[in-house]
């Protein structure tokens, strides 16, 4: 059996960053490695996972089933080291999806003293159903990734407005930014985890006031893979006011515009099987931290 998890992490990153060079810098190896590595895997799987042509690829229907379980592989392998120990009975476990790591920390600010707190990071595509079968406490996301979900109960936070990230070389030599992006692909992330299919039109929605638009959706894993795609590939992406440019990004320009300011509600959620006091202590710090 191989237990070698590197191939297996170039090829999510590829996906995540749509490309094999920006996968490459992500991992501080060159491209010919994340190639030959993927091509190794798929020899070893006995499956083409993507199928190529002149720089670009598109998922096999065996790479996208591969991708979500070798996301949840990596993600469970990681939380073995992370939390090796038996959970102590004042342990709250919170888990933010990218992004949104500064609202978790304020959110933790307020916790009664006798809590100890660990941190982890969600990917759209699986937190909410993690979420509900316990692997962590409470989440930290936006309103639209839990709609009509009967199985999670969310407490808002606060509103938070959004950015627009561009090819800054595509941004000297445009005539304006909203015609730019008419012309650029719209890197958005995945909302896979729940499962609804408005809630990717909702963001649309929001996104085109004001007379913006977009040549077509490329869909993403998230914020950082966007801002990649961005920065290598050109196209336009939303992403969180405090969202951290990754290491490596050079050739981004960030804009705001006013129909983006506080257009999203940042919420926390938390199971709804959960018990009682875990609400009761969220809502206390909450109105402790946001509202006083």
């Amino acid at each position: 059996m191989n237990y070698n998890l590197m191939p297996v992490k170039y090829f999510i990153d590829v996906v995540q960053t749509r490309g094999f060079i920006s996968a490459a810098k992500k991992n501080y190896v060159s491209e010919t490695a994340v190639s030959t590595a993927i091509s190794k895997l798929e020899g070893e799987l006995g499956q083409r996972l993507l199928v190529r042509s002149a720089g670009q690829f598109d998922l096999t229907p065996v790479g996208r089933e591969f991708y979500k379980r070798a996301v949840e592989i990596l993600t469970a392998y990681s939380e073995i080291w992370r939390h090796p120990d038996i959970n102590p009975d004042r342990l709250l476990r919170i888990h933010f999806l990218q992004g949104l790591g500064s609202d978790a920390a304020t959110f933790a600010s307020g916790l009664p003293t006798e809590y100890q707190v660990s941190f982890d990071e969600e990917t759209l595509d699986n937190s909410v159903s993690r979420l509900v079968k316990g692997y962590y406490d409470l989440l930290v996301g936006f309103e639209l990734a839990f709609l009509n979900n009967a199985k999670v109960k969310v407490l808002p936070l606060h509103r938070i407005s959004f950015d627009l990230l561009f090819n800054a070389d595509q941004v000297a030599a445009a005539d304006d930014l909203k015609t730019l992006a008419k012309q650029s692909s719209l890197y958005l992330q995945y909302w896979q985890s729940t499962g609804i299919s408005d809630i990717q039109t909702a963001m649309l929605k929001t996104y085109r006031q004001d007379q913006w638009d977009y040549h077509q959706i490329e869909g993403v894993n998230s914020f950082a893979a966007a801002c990649l795609s961005v920065n290598f590939k050109g196209g336009v992406t939303m992403v969180p006011e405090n969202f951290q440019i990754p290491a490596g990004c050079e050739r981004i320009y960030r804009y705001s515009p006013r129909h983006l300011k506080d257009a999203f509600l940042v919420v926390l959620a938390l199971s709804s099987a959960n018990s009682r006091d875990l609400e009761r202590i969220a809502t206390r710090t909450i109105t402790k931290t946001y509202r006083s």
